[in-house]
């Protein structure tokens, strides 16, 4: 996850490289293919989406939504493929060694106390400015821009690199990305018509050790900001090349001569630059002495490097980036689920099969994310815990019973602070009882609000429904003034609250809740007529429409039925 300063100091040593897959006559260092780290990829397009955001929009669209990253996503993959770059994979996390969860813990309460300072200080707009959907033919991807303190306020969204996974095996197909990202999609030239679903992996553990394996293997560059990278063995050609610094070279997008350039560091010939065995040395010095200038780390590196015996620190500290460890053989060896899990799920999954590397000998954890929402509130996440403890229970009882665990902790937000909330986990009896609930509140939902909505439609009401369905203590259902104003236009009185954040964020919760359970139903019993999965939850939408407020608001667009829904909600549940 990084070493601190370890890029600034390396990047200095980096070459300039030419992203150029064609024969050309180009004299210039070039990258002909490479193994994109999956998070970094999703992350980086939401930071130069960022940057081109109108800051006049309301509160809620400054930020690019899921489906615009995703979109972003398909156009920077395109573009490479364009260029003649060979993508050998693309690959995202499927599960974290225990040993992470001290950085995660600490990451998680950084966007904690992000949204803390959000809430007391982000300006919300008296007049709220809604925006279209940014198109992806501007190449904003490729051009850089600072950005401005108020676009750093709220945390990243939590389910936008689920999305992109979810859109590269499932959405991005030909017909999709002409009609969506690019109409000039004559590159993509193998048959498959999903041209990235078979390279778009989540490998059974860190996606970093997959990246470097194919690296060494292919003599290719790692796409990435992570400075782990450079850690790992990559061969003597392996290279990453830093996401952040890849752009036009002349700042400008120019799509009939795109000159795409970024910065590649090679850890075999950087660590011949400065005398040492490895690269590992530099970094190991680096994170005992992080005031050092680099001059006097490179000088204590290779003073290290020529001890006799390797010191108990260093070689523990060179455990991470070790690719044949019998931790590492066993994951490549683990029978993988057939269907493609949300890395959440992916990661309960391999605690399961493999508890010995991803649970040792505590419960199994569950690291939810910090939603946008009210933090002088009670967390989002409380919304759906009934759908997640259900499907944690069903999963856990479709086990042998030896191999079953009686809670699973959950990594949520509760008052300002990040806590390990636990989940019992039910037995059989619970489990049907709560099953036969979820389909009593499905079928009142559909009896309600079946009434010439779109899928996504029911679904965001079906949610409203759970929040409001008690009509009691302190979650009073709005007016229908009010409902059909959040509805239509995302907000209930003039302009977005906190109040209305809140309320989007309790509706993803619940959405996202449900999505955990419809996966957990797949891979505990798929087709078990117990659980009816596919009749219960097959026609829940994909991340990018259920995780959007455009796309909420873009649903109820008839006045006529968002009214007519409303009454309903109220009737039913008020």
């Amino acid at each position: 996850m990084g070493i601190p300063h370890l890029t600034r100091h390396l990047l200095p040593y980096a070459e300039s490289v030419l992203l150029d897959g064609r024969t050309t006559d180009s004299e210039s260092p070039r990258v002909q293919a490479v193994v994109i780290d999956g998070p970094s990829l999703v992350y980086h397009v939401y930071r130069r989406l960022l940057g081109w955001m109108d800051p006049s929009s309301d509160v809620l669209d400054y930020q690019p939504t899921c489906d615009e990253i995703s979109r972003g996503v398909s156009s920077f993959l395109l573009q490479l493929t364009r260029l003649g770059v060979k993508i050998h994979k693309i690959c995202f996390d499927g599960a974290l060694p225990v040993s992470k969860r001290e950085i995660r813990f600490s990451r998680i309460e950084k966007l904690r106390h992000r949204l803390e300072l959000a809430r007391r200080n982000l300006s919300l707009p008296a007049t709220p400015k809604c925006r279209d959907v940014m198109p992806t033919e501007r190449g904003q991807i490729w051009c850089s821009r600072s950005l401005p303190r108020r676009r750093k306020g709220l945390p990243e969204n939590p389910f936008m690199v689920s999305a992109v996974f979810e859109d590269l095996r499932n959405r991005w197909n030909k017909e999709q990305i002409q009609k969506e990202v690019d109409e000039d999609i004559s590159c993509l030239v193998t048959d498959a018509d999903y041209p990235w679903a078979k390279i778009t992996v989540m490998v059974p553990g860190e996606a970093d050790v997959e990246c470097a394996h194919v690296a060494k293997l292919t003599g290719c560059a790692v796409l990435t900001d992570d400075s782990d990278l450079l850690l790992h063995d990559l061969g003597e050609q392996g290279a990453v090349l830093f996401l952040d610094s890849v752009q036009t070279s002349s700042g400008v997008w120019d799509p009939a001569e795109p000159d795409i350039r970024g910065l590649r560091i090679c850890p075999h010939s950087l660590s011949g630059r400065l005398g040492i065995p490895s690269v590992q040395w530099f970094a190991y010095e680096l994170q005992r002495n992080t005031h050092l200038r680099f001059a006097e780390l490179a000088r204590i590196s290779k003073e290290s490097s020529k001890a006799t015996e390797l010191s108990s620190e260093y070689l523990e500290f060179l455990q991470e980036y070790q690719h044949e460890t019998t931790d590492n053989e066993v994951i490549r060896g683990a029978k993988q689920s057939k269907n493609p899990l949300d890395p959440r799920v992916s990661e309960l999954f391999w605690q399961y099969e493999l508890p010995s590397i991803y649970c040792l000998d505590e419960q199994p954890h569950i690291y939810l994310g910090i939603l946008n929402e009210d933090s002088s509130r009670r967390c989002a996440w409380e919304q759906g815990r009934t759908y997640r403890s259900l499907g944690y229970s069903f999963f856990n009882m479709s086990r042998p019973a030896a191999d079953r665990f009686t809670v699973v902790h959950e990594f949520v937000r509760r008052g300002g602070r990040i806590v390990a909330e636990e989940i019992t986990l039910s037995g059989t009896k619970t489990v049907a009882s709560d099953l036969d609930l979820l389909r009593r509140r499905l079928a009142t939902a559909h009896t309600t609000f079946d009434n010439g909505l779109a899928a996504e439609g029911f679904w965001f009401l079906f949610a409203l429904s759970d929040i409001y369905r008690d009509g009691s203590g302190t979650t009073t259902i709005p007016s229908a003034k009010e409902l059909e104003s959040f509805l239509t236009k995302g907000y209930m009185a003039q302009s977005t609250k906190w109040a209305d954040i809140h309320l989007l964020a309790q509706i993803q919760a619940a959405l996202y809740s449900l999505r955990i359970l419809k996966q957990l139903f797949d891979i505990a019993a798929p087709g078990d007529e117990l659980v009816e999965s596919s009749s219960l939850l097959t026609d829940l939408p994909p991340l990018h429409i259920l995780m959007s407020r455009q796309r909420m608001t873009q649903s109820f667009a008839n006045t006529r039925l968002v009214r007519h829904a409303v009454r309903q909600l109220i009737e039913t549940y008020g």
